[in-house]
């Protein structure tokens, strides 16, 4: 089974990006950017993506930012090319 990050970060030769998943994951931050109540709108997310739900279910209380590096390491992806991508 593909994690999320393996999906957002799928490496090649080159180190490319998967577009789609960068594309998707602005799409969410235009949602709660938008949103008058983001934990509704994450509510609505993990009710239709599992794979969101589990990404929530790993996070439990740890720092989102922390988790988003360790697991890019984990899976030998550059965090920097992902957050630049999603600019």
């Amino acid at each position: 089974m593909n994690s999320l990050y393996q999906q957002i970060g799928q490496q090649s030769q080159a180190s490319k990006i998967n577009p789609n998943a960068i594309q998707g994951v602005k799409q969410m931050m235009s949602m709660f950017k938008g949103a008058g109540n983001p934990n509704q709108i994450m509510q609505m997310l993990m009710s239709r993506n599992p794979q969101i739900a589990q990404v929530m279910n790993m996070l439990k209380g740890r720092n989102p930012q922390e988790f988003f590096y360790e697991e890019c390491k984990r899976e030998g992806i550059n965090p920097d090319e992902i957050l630049n991508q999603l600019k």
